[in-house]
């Protein structure tokens, strides 16, 4: 585009065009002589150079973590976060309307492809973020797409799956054309964009086809579907030492999106509370449940370093590595799971829970803290943890006290589950504060 100013015009209106038009615009001037027909006036072209499209959507670029070692969450992540807790909030209030071991199962299935939807646009944007037009229209897209998943999940737990599943193939479609993308744009990453793009379409192609499917079979092929996604990044270990997720970008948004079901756990306490005529036994399981999430919060971030920075740089460093990732999944199913567990204690603090539920909460805080240990082992090497068993082994003994709670749980009020489950996290947190051995803390980045 061309933009004719005659020579009249004052070199400060001049200026000011052209500032406005470089406001939204990149451009370059240029200045020829030339004459208008029919007017015998010489015209000077000033000749902005206006490609927005060229500007504004960036060619991907591989992310160098050595060139680039301070990178944080951007605020269009955060956003992107916010619409996982439309979601999470949904599963929680449907969750929260039963309590049998179906619709535990039915959790279970649709909560490990909300994680995952997440995990995969976690990974791509680590390595080959951009923050263009087109990622911002992408991210905005799916987060329409979670709005929609956020509606459909009540029909999901009613046995309706339809919609659910057409938004999960959108949120991963999105990812396989990201990763087809930048693979053609960026050739010695190609191997390992091309096997995510093939192994993720591969496992859409799956979770469509269980639309075709009578129920309870259609679930069998999002297990499968779920299997070759998670087993898609092991054809490729090489190329994730060579081409790692940032050290510091990956564990800080696990971190932040562990804050999010924190919260979760935090509204669904204080959402009881509100609902319900208040007694002392509940306010103090109230207490007791925000205390929980705490300690819970303390042992994470503070403990175990889990949201410390970290970057696999051999096979055993990746085999380490991915078992801090998918460790995450247990640990955010199982905080979902101490929020509805107690619930259910401050509702019923001085009742002993029957069936199923009584089993909810020491389950789920026994698995958060075996995830605990799974995030230590993934951070330090096995020749430190066997020289640093005085320091372990009281760990183990508050984890294993944590367990045996729940054998027990079907015949004790479920308030004294809910003063064992905080007990035991409580020890860790004390054991925490004590510090950690030298060598220890060196490896583990901890400050």
């Amino acid at each position: 585009m061309m933009l004719s100013i005659p020579r009249t015009i004052s070199k400060t209106r001049r200026v000011k065009n052209a500032t406005r038009v470089s406001g939204w615009v990149s451009h370059s001037m240029c200045n020829k002589d030339t004459r208008r027909d029919g007017h015998g006036v010489s015209m000077r072209f000033n000749c902005h150079s206006m490609n927005f499209f060229k500007s504004a959507m960036r060619v991907p670029v591989l992310r160098n973590h050595e060139e680039n070692p301070e990178r944080h969450a951007s605020w269009l992540e955060l956003f992107f976060d916010l619409a996982f807790v439309a979601v999470l909030g949904r599963v929680s209030v449907e969750l929260a309307k039963s309590h049998d071991f179906e619709t535990l199962i039915r959790f279970g299935l649709i909560f490990v492809p909300i994680w995952w939807a997440w995990i995969g646009q976690v990974f791509y944007l680590s390595r080959f973020d951009t923050d263009d037009l087109s990622h911002r229209l992408s991210s905005f897209f799916q987060i329409i797409v979670l709005g929609f998943m956020a509606t459909s999940i009540p029909k999901a737990f009613a046995g309706d799956v339809t919609g659910f599943v057409v938004c999960y193939g959108l949120l991963r479609g999105v990812l396989v054309f990201e990763y087809w993308f930048a693979g053609r744009h960026i050739p010695e990453a190609r191997p390992l964009t091309m096997i995510y793009s093939r192994g993720f379409l591969l496992a859409i192609g799956l979770w469509l086809l269980s639309l075709a499917v009578p129920s309870p079979f259609r679930y069998g092929l999002w297990i499968l579907g779920m299997l070759v996604d998670f087993w898609t990044p092991n054809f490729c270990r090489e190329m994730g030492v060579k081409y790692p997720p940032h050290p510091m970008h990956t564990p800080e948004r696990f971190g932040l999106f562990t804050i999010i079901v924190l919260g979760e756990a935090v509204i669904a306490t204080v959402g009881t509370l509100t609902g319900m005529v208040w007694t002392l036994p509940a306010a103090v399981a109230a207490v007791m449940g925000l205390m929980l999430a705490c300690t819970i919060w303390w042992v994470y971030f503070d403990g175990v370093g889990a949201a410390e920075h970290r970057v696999p740089k051999s096979s055993d460093d990746v085999s380490r590595y991915r078992s801090w990732l998918y460790g995450h999944l247990p640990l955010h199913g199982g905080i979902v799971l101490v929020a509805l567990g107690v619930e259910r204690v401050v509702a019923h603090p001085m009742d002993i829970l029957k069936g199923f539920e009584a089993y909810i909460l020491p389950v789920a805080v026994a698995t958060v803290a075996l995830m605990m240990h799974v995030f230590y082992n993934s951070t330090v090497t096995k020749d430190v943890r066997l020289s640093n068993r005085d320091f372990t082994m009281p760990h183990n003994v508050v984890t294993c006290f944590m367990i045996l709670l729940i054998p027990i749980a079907g015949f004790v009020p479920s308030i004294w589950i809910l003063v064992g489950a905080l007990i035991g996290m409580g020890g860790h947190t004390l054991l925490n504060i004590r510090g950690y051995p030298e060598e220890a803390n060196a490896i583990a980045h901890r400050h």
